[in-house]
């Protein structure tokens, strides 16, 4: 237990933390396509379609050529016209003949926009096609698939991903995320104290164990909070507060069930602190956390993944690392769990000696 006084892993969080809360706020969101207008077309008609970017670089000398595709499943469609009218807007004209309408399946087409600079970036199910009831057999197939000229590269920018629905709110990655993980491992740390304490009753174990789910319990509640303004910014637009709680607890799984858990812990704090013999009160403490942490896993980590959750890698949701590989967000959320956990074990560390000395008073 003497690491936990040592100094270096310390300095190690601050510097690792100072890094991360310097990268949420300087580096730059990447480009992407905040909307197209009009959102839907007709068959037999050429519509022209207003694109308007984020932190693109249309007008840059880097970007070069300037490229644009609809596409529509796994096929790539050019536009009859293209122009670029400024760094972050364009200009499309685009048709589809009723003779194609039934190879639009389903009829919602995506744009793609691509150059040297900005990579290739897209929105999903930007228009919708409003199909014919008939065919106008007098129309011409105006579309071919352009599939060997679509480029893939990725942007040459350091940036963050340009996600929908989180657009810049993507820098909360670096502080709801990891305190979750802080709270883990201080649980296993107190779970690893309750049972050295079952092994070997020795009063400085239940402390450990003790103040472990104090300090787990306050990153907890500070992973909760930014989660709880996380939604409302993202998934619940314009949703009272009372609403968005209300959501969360019936719709979202893995918040409810993450309530729960937490619910288990405070309830470890209520035993430890109702039983007046020490001996007694150490040893149902410890007892009682070895199922909360059972429960804490089942809770976080099972259940969400066995329906439906709004959270990645839940309830058929992809993973984060599957659907975004993006390293610039990796150089920074790696550093923000590493720095995270060694701040939780850092305050634990704090909350032990102050309690060694009170106990040292005290007898």
């Amino acid at each position: 237990m003497n690491w936990l006084y040592s100094k270096w892993w310390k300095w190690l969080s601050v510097v690792l933390l100072t890094y991360v809360v310097a990268g949420s706020f300087f580096v730059k969101l990447g480009p992407g396509i905040t909307s197209v207008t009009p959102v839907a077309m007709y068959t037999d008609t050429v519509t022209t379609f207003q694109i308007t970017c984020y932190h693109s670089h249309f007008n840059s000398d880097k970007a070069g050529k300037v490229q644009m595709w609809f596409k529509n499943q796994s096929k790539y469609y050019a536009p009859l016209s293209f122009k670029v009218t400024g760094n972050e807007t364009a200009e499309a004209s685009f048709a589809v003949s009723s003779l194609q309408q039934d190879s639009f399946k389903p009829a919602s087409i995506d744009v793609v926009i691509n150059d040297e600079l900005d990579g290739t970036f897209a929105l999903r199910d930007a228009i919708t096609l409003v199909k014919a009831t008939a065919v106008d057999s007098s129309s011409t197939g105006l579309l071919t698939p352009t599939e060997p000229e679509v480029k893939h590269n990725k942007h040459q920018l350091v940036c963050y991903p340009y996600r929908e629905i989180l657009y810049e709110t993507i820098r909360n990655t670096f502080f709801h995320v990891p305190m979750w993980f802080a709270m883990t491992m201080l649980l296993f740390a107190s779970l690893i104290a309750s049972i050295s304490f079952l092994i070997n009753p020795q009063t400085k174990y239940d402390t450990v164990a003790h103040q472990a789910v104090v300090v787990a319990l306050l990153f907890g509640v500070c992973g909760y909070l930014t989660g709880l303004i996380w939604s409302k910014y993202t998934w619940y637009i314009g949703v009272s507060w009372g609403d968005v709680i209300r959501k969360l607890l019936l719709e979202d799984i893995k918040m409810a069930a993450a309530l729960v858990a937490m619910f288990f812990y405070f309830a470890y704090l209520i035993i430890h602190s109702s039983i007046e013999d020490k001996t007694k009160r150490a040893k149902v403490a410890a007892v009682y956390n070895v199922f909360a942490f059972v429960i804490f896993i089942l809770c976080v980590f099972v259940l969400p993944r066995l329906t439906d959750s709004m959270h990645p890698g839940n309830g058929g949701n992809p993973a984060f690392s599957k659907y975004d590989l993006d390293s610039t967000l990796r150089m920074f959320f790696y550093p923000a769990v590493i720095g995270w956990i060694l701040l939780g074990f850092w305050i634990l560390s704090v909350c032990i000696r102050l309690q060694f000395i009170q106990q040292k008073r005290e007898s």
